[in-house]
């Protein structure tokens, strides 16, 4: 009597990979591939409008200089840079714009290997990092722009007549307000550490002599001036904001087990 070959009863057979399971390689390139080309359609549509309100956009950065300055006016020395500044101011803009989707795409990559409570702070890092860029952003353009400005224009006018060109100014206005923006998300980069358990609260702690100098550093190279002025407002906020950054680091630390006490 031959064996009859049967064919597996139907649950049995292999089910298709449902979602939350371990994913391959491939899969996660995949994934990153969609993320990354839904960040660039953003840049894109934000880019294009930063572009169509360009000249809003350039009146808002001319206005901390205007309002000590009423007669200020740019010069543009090539035929070609007026559309440099124009693809410049875009594209800051663009990144600005797309900052949400960008971070939402970020969080929700990392989202599969984050457990159930960590899932639950998505939301509030996500409305947190966004805070705090344009926080950041606001700041510099409210105080530290203004102030530099008043001082690097007055400077020396006794001996120099101040003409700008629009690149130059662009570029310096940008710079600040794009950089010191960045520069705040401080505390959030804390925080991921210490969730992460890369790092702890009590190391920060005792890291701040070497913060410090650091955040000097960062100060020196946010600020295209070479005045103390303009670091110091950007080095002050950041040393508050690193303190902020130890409290965040010290409520999202995984907590460590209780030691036994020795017999």
């Amino acid at each position: 009597m031959t064996a009859q070959q049967t064919s597996p009863p139907p649950e049995i057979e292999e089910q298709p990979r449902r979602a939350g399971s371990e994913m391959t390689l491939i899969e996660h390139l995949k994934e990153l591939r969609n993320r990354v080309i839904w960040c660039a359609a953003a840049l894109v549509v934000g880019t294009i409008f930063s572009a169509v309100f360009f000249e809003t956009i350039l009146g808002w950065l001319l206005a901390p200089a205007r309002e000590s300055h009423p007669e200020l006016e740019l010069n543009v020395f090539g035929p070609t840079e007026s559309i440099g500044i124009l693809f410049k101011v875009a594209m800051y803009g663009g990144l600005v714009v797309a900052s949400p989707m960008v971070i939402y795409q970020t969080l929700m990559f990392i989202v599969p290997g984050l457990t159930a409570r960590e899932r639950r702070l998505i939301l509030p890092s996500m409305l947190g990092t966004i805070g705090f860029l344009l926080g950041g952003m606001a700041f510099a353009y409210w105080v530290i722009l203004p102030i530099s400005l008043d001082f690097l224009i007055d400077f020396g006018d006794d001996v120099f007549e101040p003409e700008f060109g629009a690149k130059q100014y662009i570029n310096f206005a940008i710079r600040i307000i794009f950089w010191v923006g960045v520069s705040f998300e401080l505390p959030m980069v804390m925080a991921l550490l210490a969730r992460l358990g890369v790092a702890r609260a009590r190391q920060f702690i005792g890291f701040w002599r070497y913060a410090i100098l650091l955040i000097f550093i960062i100060a020196a190279v946010v600020t295209p001036t070479p005045d103390p002025l303009t670091q110091s407002l950007v080095a002050g906020p950041l040393l508050l904001l690193y303190i902020l950054g130890i409290v965040f680091a010290w409520i999202l630390q995984p907590r460590r087990p209780p030691q036994p006490s020795p017999a």
